[in-house]
C-alpha cells in the first residue's frame, strides 16, 4: 500500500465521528423538517415521486428543494476541496452546525434548517470520501453496507481460490461496517436526544468536529492524506 494512504486507526476515528454526526443529522432533520431527509436523497427521491404521483404537489416541491439545496451544495463543496483542502470542508460543517443551532428558537427555525441541514451532509459527503484506499461516504449506508459484503466476499475467493483473488485492503470490510455503526449510534443519540428534551441538540457535535478539523489539517500538512 502506498505510503501516502492514512493507517486505518485513523480512518477509524475520522469514520466513527462522521458516521455519527450524519446519523445524528440526518435523524434530527427527519422529526425537524416532517419527513424529510438531510442527506438520505435516495430516500427523499422516492417521497418526492410519491408525492407527485398521489397529487401531493406542495410535499414534492419541497423534496425538489432539499435535493436542489443539496446538490448545489455538493458541487460547491467540490469546488472547495479541489481548490483548497478537506479540512476546509470541516471546518464549514462546524460553521452549518452552529448556524443549525443558531435558528433553533427562532421563528426561521423550519426554513433555516431546510437550508442549512441538506447543505452540512452535502459538504460532509463530497469533502472526505475515502479512508485509507476506500472509497467510502458517510452518509448514507446502503453503499457501506454493499462495500462491506463486496470485501467479505473477496476475502472469501481469496482463500477459495487464490491463483485467480487478492485479498482485500486493509480496512475495507471493517471501515464500512464502522460507518454503518456509528450512523446507527448517531441516529439513536437524536432519537434519545428528543425524548429527553435536550438543549442545544446542535452543538454537542462541534467539538468532535473540531477535533476532526485538526486530525485533518495536521495529516494534510504532512502529506498524508489521501483524500
Amino acid at each position: 500500500m502506498p505510503s501516502s494512504l492514512l493507517p486505518v486507526s485513523i480512518s477509524a476515528r475520522r469514520v466513527l465521528i462522521l458516521g455519527l454526526v450524519a446519523g445524528y443529522v440526518d435523524a434530527l432533520s427527519f422529526v425537524d423538517l416532517s419527513g424529510v431527509f438531510a442527506g438520505a436523497m435516495t430516500g427523499n427521491t422516492t417521497h418526492m415521486g410519491a408525492s407527485f404521483i398521489s397529487g401531493n404537489w406542495q410535499h414534492g416541491l419541497l423534496l425538489m428543494g432539499v435535493l436542489g439545496v443539496f446538490f448545489l451544495a455538493a458541487i460547491l463543496s467540490g469546488l472547495m476541496r479541489l481548490l483548497w483542502s478537506p479540512a476546509c470542508g470541516v471546518m464549514v460543517m462546524t460553521i452549518f452546525m452552529v448556524l443549525a443551532q443558531a435558528v433553533q428558537g427562532s421563528s426561521l427555525r423550519y426554513w433555516g434548517e431546510f437550508l442549512v441541514l441538506p447543505a452540512l451532509l452535502a459538504v460532509q459527503g463530497e469533502t472526505i470520501a475515502k479512508f485509507s484506499g476506500t472509497p467510502m461516504p458517510t452518509i448514507v449506508v446502503t453503499t457501506n453496507l454493499l462495500k462491506a459484503a463486496s470485501g467479505i466476499a473477496e476475502w472469501m475467493a481469496s482463500w477459495i481460490a487464490p491463483d485467480r483473488n487478492i485479498r482485500p485492503i486493509a480496512g475495507s470490510i471493517f471501515l464500512p461496517l464502522l460507518s454503518w455503526g456509528a450512523f446507527l449510534a448517531g441516529v439513536m443519540a437524536a432519537a434519545t436526544g428528543l425524548a429527553l428534551h435536550g438543549s442545544f441538540p446542535f452543538l454537542w457535535p462541534v467539538p468532535f468536529l473540531v477535533f476532526l478539523y485538526r486530525d485533518i489539517w495536521k495529516t494534510e500538512r504532512s502529506g498524508q492524506d489521501d483524500n
